[in-house]
Parts: C-alpha cells; sequence; structure tokens
C-alpha cells in the first residue's frame, strides 16, 4: 500500500507507505540541509509526487468521523517540509564538519 499515514503512533509508523516515505525524506535530508529556500520546496514537491506517483495518498484521520481523507498537495509538502527539517541543526553541525576537515591524500 503506498499511502502515507499522517499522525502519530504506531500505525502510522509501521505502515508500508510510511515506511517509502520515511526512505524518501531521509534519502534527502543531507541534500535539503544544504540548499536554498527555493530549491528546499522543490525536494518537498518532489517526494510528494513521488508518492503520489505510486498512486499513494497522504490520508490524515477526522476527529469527528474516524475515517481518513486525503489531504491537498498543499499541505502534504507543508508535512513533508517539516519531515525533512527534523534533525537538521544535527545534520548541519556534520556537515559542516565534514566541509572544515583536513583533507588527507592517501
Amino acid at each position: 500500500d503506498a499511502d502515507v499515514l499522517c499522525g502519530r503512533g504506531g500505525t502510522a509508523q509501521k505502515h508500508v507507505g510510511n515506511k517509502t516515505y520515511r526512505t524518501l525524506v531521509n534519502l534527502n535530508k543531507q541534500l535539503y540541509a544544504s540548499c536554498r529556500t527555493t530549491e528546499k520546496i522543490k525536494i518537498s514537491r518532489s517526494i510528494v509526487a513521488a508518492i503520489r506517483e505510486q498512486k499513494g495518498r497522504f490520508l490524515e484521520k477526522d476527529p469527528n468521523t474516524g475515517l481518513f481523507y486525503d489531504i491537498t498537495d498543499k499541505k502534504a509538502v507543508e508535512k513533508t517540509s517539516q519531515a525533512l527539517r527534523e534533525g537538521q541543526p544535527k545534520l548541519k553541525q556534520k556537515l559542516a564538519k565534514n566541509v572544515d576537515a583536513p583533507k588527507t591524500d592517501k
């Protein structure tokens, strides 16, 4: 199932579509951390598009009915941008250390 379940908890974390989504997010975090704002939105959009191309939906549970509904692409991109920002301070520190590290020729 290619759907991404929005929200926290075990159900969302274990869902196959969420695992695929997290993999895409993790593969793009370093690039996201190192590029300009205009490029960041393109990365988020490309992840949403990749899920949609696999017939995946971004589903959120309606608190009143308990039913899932497909959120808009705009909201999916916002959620993806948030996921890409998670852990950014540590990642940026790591990237800075790699840039500052002396180069050795072996």
